[in-house]
This record gives C-alpha cells, structure tokens and sequence, in this order.
C-alpha cells in the first residue's frame, strides 16, 4: 500500500471510532445543495458555514451543471427534500486554464500526468496516449460522439 493509503485508512479508521453523527437523518438539515469545484483548496463546510448533516456538497471540476451533478442535485431535491441550490464558483480556476482542444491534445500525447507554467500545458510523458479525448467537451463533460 502507498503511504497517503495508509494516511486515509488511519484517518478513517480514527473518524469511524470517534463518529458520533450516524443518527442524524438523510435529508439535510438545512435544506439546501452547493454544486462546487473540486478545487482541493477550497473548504466548501468553511466557506459556507457547514456542519455535517447540514447540506448536500456536490463537487467536480468546475463546478459545472454536468449530467451526473444534475442528476444528484435532482434526487437531492425529489427524494432529500433540498428548497435551494448553489452554484459556487471562484477564481483562478482551474477549468479556466485549458481548451478542448489542448485537454484533447494531451491525452492523444500521452496518458502521463502533464504539467502547466507561463507558457502553457504541456504533456508529461511518452507512450501511449488515447485520441478518445477528442469525443467529450472538456469544458461541460458532456459526450459528442456522433449518432450518441
């Protein structure tokens, strides 16, 4: 196992041990959805004032209305009772860095991670890469294949 595996399982085991929140209910509390970047520097429960049990926090990249963040936002509503939602977005984001054009280009390079400075993105390896890319919109993660 990798080291940060171990680091989660142990803060896992430790967050179970201690956990003290299993009964609150299912819907939450106070009855509201954030649909928000996953941006690792951002703390959705400090910036908006959360508690567990208080709301539902759907994150991806951007914090774009993607089919999958409709859809949990949907059943956060229908059958968890959510009255209002946030779209929090903010600066210096990520998804603002890049075109469908160069995500595409990437990948078709290489599978490696890449890396970005002043100049741009650039791919992070050799081998093989994929030209399936080319078939999703980066930038609102919906699928573009023909007849689809």
């Amino acid at each position: 196992m990798s080291k940060i595996l171990n680091q989660v399982l142990l803060a896992n085991r430790e967050y179970s041990n201690d956990f003290e929140k299993g009964d609150l209910p299912m819907p939450p509390g106070r009855q509201f959805a954030i649909l928000t970047c996953m941006d690792a520097r951002l703390d959705p429960a400090k910036y908006a004032g959360l508690a567990e049990g208080d709301a539902h926090v759907i994150r991806n990249a951007g914090g774009r209305a993607s089919d999958d963040a409709i859809r949990s936002l949907v059943i956060s509503y229908k059958l968890l009772g959510t009255r209002e939602w946030f779209v929090i977005h903010h600066t210096d984001c990520g998804m603002e860095t890049f075109t469908n054009d160069i995500m595409s280009g990437l990948l078709d390079s290489s599978l490696k991670t890449s890396s970005v400075d002043a100049s741009g993105w650039h791919d992070g390896g050799e081998g093989q890469g994929s030209a399936d890319g080319k078939y999703i919109n980066w930038l609102t993660i919906k699928l573009k294949f023909p007849n689809y």
